[in-house]
């Protein structure tokens, strides 16, 4: 997209939004059943690719509560308040499917969500990617490994000083 274009008036999502080991006084907006570990910006991206959503990843933006994250992702709802953002960026060849039609002044209401639908399904799909998948298969064998061995190295009681 074009830095010509206002995105100021987009909502914004930070990591945070989603990381399971956030509390929601820490940020977290989504609930812990569907909040994912320590989730990464190109996560996001690829989700919000998948979605067909328009957005601007922004690496070297910190969230206030956690500056230790870096990274947020500017994304367009398609609100029918914000139409400014929404016709600049399609009149500069944004491939845009929720913003507003400036011929006739519909919106596409089919493919309308809230911040709170888009988290929700941001988190529920980054569960569901490749990467998270093998990752989550190996910490489960690497923890059964560990069971096994911390049966065998329990100490045995000693005799008692006096």
């Amino acid at each position: 997209m074009n830095s010509d274009t206002d995105h100021s008036n987009w909502n914004i999502i930070y990591p945070s939004y989603l990381d399971k080991d956030s509390t929601t006084s820490q940020g977290r907006k989504v609930s812990l059943s569907i909040a994912v570990s320590k989730p990464t910006l190109d996560e996001i991206k690829s989700v919000l690719e998948h979605l067909n959503v328009p957005h601007i990843v922004e690496p070297r933006k910190r969230y206030p509560r956690n500056w230790l994250v870096p990274g947020r992702v500017r994304v367009y709802l398609g609100d029918s308040s914000d139409a400014n953002g929404a016709n600049a960026s399609t009149n500069k060849g944004s491939t845009s499917t929720t913003a507003p039609d400036s011929t006739n002044g519909t919106n596409n209401v089919s493919k309308k969500r809230t911040k709170k639908q888009l988290l929700n399904e941001i988190a529920t799909l980054i569960s569901q990617l490749k990467t998270r998948q093998t990752s989550i298969s190996s910490t489960k064998s690497s923890t059964d490994k560990g069971s096994g061995t911390s049966t065998s190295s329990k100490k045995k009681p000693g005799k008692k000083k006096r």
